[in-house]
């Protein structure tokens, strides 16, 4: 899992596509701009929450690490806020974001299919398209 703070750690990430970064970038953007307004691109996430990139070699094991699992091996215990298609090259992901205790957000990119049908089939039911 590639985890985001800084429009600067998305520059330097060198183990995504060109496209997924200029996804990363604009949607940082749209954080940052909120938060700051035209000094977006100094922000940095850590008091909203992260933006995380599941990996090809990430299990569901590592949403674990802000809670959202709980030990279940096919979904998430944390209901999340919503979920958003998104196209990147041939690849369907998802943007799915989750709030964590009341107190900061997670945006995280999903690889549809990365953590098998079940969870496929249960973050379809947060899809707002």
């Amino acid at each position: 899992m590639i985890t985001l703070y800084t429009f600067e750690q998305i520059e330097k990430v060198t183990t995504i596509s060109e496209i997924l970064k200029d996804e990363l970038k604009i949607y940082f953007r749209e954080i940052a701009e909120g938060m700051v307004g035209d000094s977006w691109q100094g922000y940095n996430l850590s008091e909203v929450g992260p933006i995380l990139v599941i990996e090809m070699t990430d299990t569901i094991d590592i949403l674990d690490e802000y809670g959202l699992v709980q030990g279940n091996k096919t979904v998430p215990v944390i209901l999340p806020e919503f979920a958003i298609r998104i196209k990147v090259e041939v690849e369907e992901m998802l943007r799915i974001i989750w709030v964590c205790n009341d107190s900061f957000g997670l945006s995280v990119y999903y690889p549809v299919g990365q953590f098998g049908e079940e969870f496929d089939n249960w973050v379809k039911e947060y899809l707002i398209d």
